[in-house]
């Protein structure tokens, strides 16, 4: 039916602004009103930890009377873990009144007072703040009178660094991640700020934290994983003193397996030829740039030339000067190469760069689908030259279609590159110069041999595992932590970080929709970019079905930060779709990152970021719509488990055969990704000798549905849907302005929006199925961003244009039907507060007030 556009004046309690667009209204979402139907706080029972600790049970957490407990999060960094007091109680209050039932305590480590814990008044970063820990201990307290519990983090971004006792800390990973999973002396400071922390007593629970029932959960460290960088060339190139050390335990490592050299050369070898001649054409550079290709967005405009540098003669030289949109917009290759399958090739070449940056070295295809042919490489170049060189077996290569590349990662500067060189022949095993008497054999790389790599990975992991165990073991029983802990996110480390972090007590990840990128320097707020498509359409290219992949069979499951980050036009869609989903697969926490960087970011009537939530309406309207389907359990989870089993005992050969992570396994024993939205999903550790997987039948085409019938997803770039059908919720997310849709008993007719994307939920608030339901809660949106936002032509980045407050948003008119049922509409302001009674029509509403939310209720 024809919707009627009405414009019906409600006052919204916002000042009166000339310069809205047409078809576009103020609206900011501040502190619910007492009694709104907004308010789902009373859902939380206060104070957090009253049943007792958390603990895990049957693969779920559980309180003191055996209670199902799931968490809907979101996180506070830097300077936000310490509030004033005077502001705590009503962030704790606001938190409550959205749903939010834990809060992550994340970078808290990162700095001095005011932004991090650390007293000022020392150099070190091994003293607490006594000020700092009184404004933590005061939120947290009042987040526990609140219903909220607590997830504290301990290594986050604290930087070791010569007033620590750790000299060349800049050389090393930012803050030390992974080199602090061996380093001995990282690893006591770890202890050190762990105890100081934990066993700190809170002034106003009277308990330490260590024994504080409304502390859930506690984070060894935040996306940290030691063999997440054996992957690559981070290890090779790590400065003393902390080289010496690896190498140290590398070689204790080797003894324990191999008597002596020649038993480890044996057990490597995969065969060595002569080099042959030189196959690069152009090698010498003697006619220029010719037969070498850059490849850039801008090739008129960027730089390629060759230059006579002093220390190593002739060299290709290029300059990326305007960035590209992808990754991959800086490369240099030579194409047009036939390689022989089964065949040994050695490329050796010199590099530097200006700014630093990791280049990625490949052979493969110079055609569609540029897939690898057997080398995948990354090093790092720096303003000195440095010389690598990597043998490898072509595997697959397409006749006079592969190609030698060097990805410079789009990122602004020059690159030089030397003595380039591409031969047939070489040697895969144990170089002839190296000796395990000696301890001078080193670590292998991506062009070792496999029996090599196995060696590396196992070598790895086992270190990275004695970290893990041994941190657990000083938390659990020496400082007698009741809090559930795990090291770090199980996708850090692949395939090796879910095997690590299934000897813990949870498995936790995180994900990022289409994560702004960067193609200058890291984080420069001037230089961003991102794709702004929506997730609905992507299904099998999102960030759910992947993530699915990851939960640990018996484990409990949380995603500790999770985002559609700003100003993405349709972000409207990542709570709901993440707690849905969730819900479907019955995991038991999802966490938003995160709910404001900054104290003025909560009072501040405008989008401040890509991240930060409680100033955004996009996030924060669709958090009881997110309560009501995760916590209280209004989505049911899938009635279908399909399980992939893999033995622990063969990770690190997956590893050395380049199946680095769960979701590559899923794929080759193909269980698309698609099975999560049929099923639920899990990977299960066995002891058994194969790889096994229940294959699931999945219908072919983008539209699945789950075993269920409540989730529907439909992708597509002009027509996706992503539809919820439960008693208590309905919910449909994608290409659905201007359209009728009928979900169970009640229609949605929508009006159109300017990029035809919308979502619109109805949600009982009285615990009541809708058809019964007498206090329900309707939201409707598209475009939610700034005033006067300074967006690109291609709607990709507003750079650091982000505008004006207060925020706005698309208008969308939606009229509701609900068969037999009398209905009462009221537009509702920022605050969830009633504004005006709207008119009715038997069991149809018609709504197109300058708001959001709608209270819905019966005569």
């Amino acid at each position: 039916m024809r919707l009627l556009w009405l414009i019906i004046c409600v006052s919204l309690s916002l000042p009166a602004l000339a310069d809205v667009p047409a078809g576009w209204f103020p609206f900011v979402i501040s502190e619910l009103a007492p009694g709104s139907v907004c308010n789902v706080a009373p859902a939380s029972p206060v104070p957090a930890g009253q049943n007792g600790f958390v603990t895990v049970r049957d693969g779920r957490f559980v309180d003191g009377k055996g209670q199902r407990l799931r968490f809907l999060g979101t996180n506070v960094t830097f300077a936000t873990a310490f509030p004033d007091k005077e502001l705590a109680p009503r962030i704790a209050a606001r938190m409550a009144s959205l749903g939010i039932n834990c809060v992550r305590f994340h970078h808290m480590d990162n700095a001095f007072t005011p932004r991090g814990i650390w007293d000022p008044a020392f150099k070190d970063h091994q003293h607490l703040d006594a000020g700092q820990l009184d404004r933590l201990d005061w939120f947290i307290y009042q987040l526990k009178q609140q219903g909220i519990y607590v997830n504290l983090n301990l290594h986050v971004s604290r930087t070791l660094d010569d007033s620590d006792g750790f000299p060349n800390s800049k050389l090393l990973p930012s803050y030390g991640k992974g080199v602090d999973n061996f380093a001995a002396g990282m690893i006591a400071m770890q202890k050190n700020y762990a105890r100081d922390l934990l066993t700190h007593t809170n002034s106003y629970t009277n308990t330490q934290y260590v024994n504080e029932p409304c502390v859930a959960l506690v984070e060894m460290n935040n996306e940290n994983s030691l063999l997440g960088f054996a992957f690559d060339r981070t290890l090779h190139d790590l400065p003393e003193p902390y080289i010496s050390e690896l190498r140290g335990y590398w070689i204790d490592y080797l003894k324990s397996r191999y008597q002596n050299t020649e038993q480890l050369r044996r057990a490597w070898d995969e065969g060595s030829e002569p080099l042959g001649q030189e196959l690069l054409r152009n090698q010498d550079l003697s006619q220029g740039t010719k037969e070498f290709v850059l490849e850039t967005r801008h090739p008129g405009e960027d730089v390629f030339e060759v230059v006579q540098d002093p220390e190593v003669g002739k060299a290709l030289h290029a300059r990326l000067v305007k960035p590209g949109t992808n990754s991959w917009d800086f490369q240099i290759h030579q194409v047009g190469h036939s390689l022989e399958a089964g065949k040994l090739y050695t490329v050796s070449f010199r590099i530097k760069a200006d700014p630093k940056r990791e280049v990625y070295i490949g052979a493969r295809y110079d055609v569609a689908d540029w897939r690898s042919i057997g080398l995948d490489a990354r090093v790092t170049a720096d303003s000195q030259w440095r010389a690598y060189q990597f043998t490898f077996r072509a595997r697959d290569p397409k006749p006079d279609h592969n190609r030698i590349s060097f990805n410079c990662q789009n990122t602004l500067g020059d690159v030089w590159l030397a003595d380039l060189s591409l031969k047939p022949g070489g040697l895969l095993g144990l170089p002839p110069d190296q000796s395990l008497e000696a301890g001078t054999v080193l670590f292998p790389t991506s062009s070792s041999t496999a029996k090599a790599r196995r060696d590396w990975f196992a070598f790895i992991m086992d270190l990275e595992r004695k970290y893990t165990s041994g941190m657990y073991d000083y938390l659990k029983k020496d400082l007698k932590l009741r809090a559930s802990v795990i090291d770090t996110q199980d996708t850090y480390g692949g395939l090796g970080g879910a095997w690590r972090e299934s000897q813990l007590d949870y498995i936790d990840a995180h994900a990022y929709w289409q994560h702004p990128s960067f193609p200058g320097k890291p984080w420069d707020g001037g230089n961003w970019l991102i794709a702004n498509t929506p997730m609905t359409a992507a299904l099998g290219r999102d960030t759910l079905t992947g993530l699915a992949r990851y939960r640990i069979f018996g484990k409990p499951f949380t995603v500790s930060e999770y985002n559609h980050p700003a100003p993405g036009d349709c972000r409207a869609e990542g709570i709901p779709m993440a707690a849905s989903f969730a819900g479907l697969q019955d995991w038991d926490g999802i966490f938003q990152f995160d709910y404001g960087s900054t104290p003025a970011d909560w009072t501040t009537a405008r989008v401040q970021g890509y991240f930060q939530m409680i100033t955004d309406p996009a996030p924060v309207a669709f958090f009881p719509v997110a309560a009501n389907l995760f916590i209280r359990g209004d989505m049911s989870p899938a009635r279908g488990l399909a399980v992939m089993r893999v033995p622990g005992s063969e990770v690190a050969n997956l590893l050395a055969e380049d199946l680095k992570d769960s979701d590559r396994v899923w794929t080759k024993y193909d269980v698309p990704r698609e099975t999560s939205i049929t099923r639920r999903i899990a990977l299960q550790w066995t002891k058994a000798k194969d790889i096994t997987a229940d294959r699931v039948k999945v219908p072919e085409g983008n539209q699945q549905q789950s075993d269920t019938g409540q989730l529907l997803w439909r992708g597509g770039q002009d027509d996706s849907l992503y539809r919820v059908d439960t008693p208590k919720t309905k919910l449909a997310l994608g290409h659905i302005a201007g359209q009728t849709l009928k979900i169970g008993d009640l229609t949605f007719d929508l009006g159109p929006t300017s990029n035809r994307w919308a979502a619109v939920a109805l949600t009982s608030m009285d615990d009541l199925p809708l058809t019964q339901s007498k206090r329900m809660l309707l939201v409707v949106m598209s475009r939610v961003e700034n005033q006067n936002m300074g967006w690109s032509a291609d709607r990709r980045t507003v750079g650091k244009a982000w505008g004006t407050g207060p925020t706005i948003a698309e208008a969308v008119p939606v009229k509701l039907t609900m068969p037999g049922r009398k209905l009462v509409a009221y537009a509702l302001d920022g605050t969830g507060a009633r504004q005006q009674e709207l008119p009715a029509t038997a069991d149809s509403l018609e709504l197109n007030a300058p708001t959001v939310w709608y209270e819905i209720t019966t005569r």
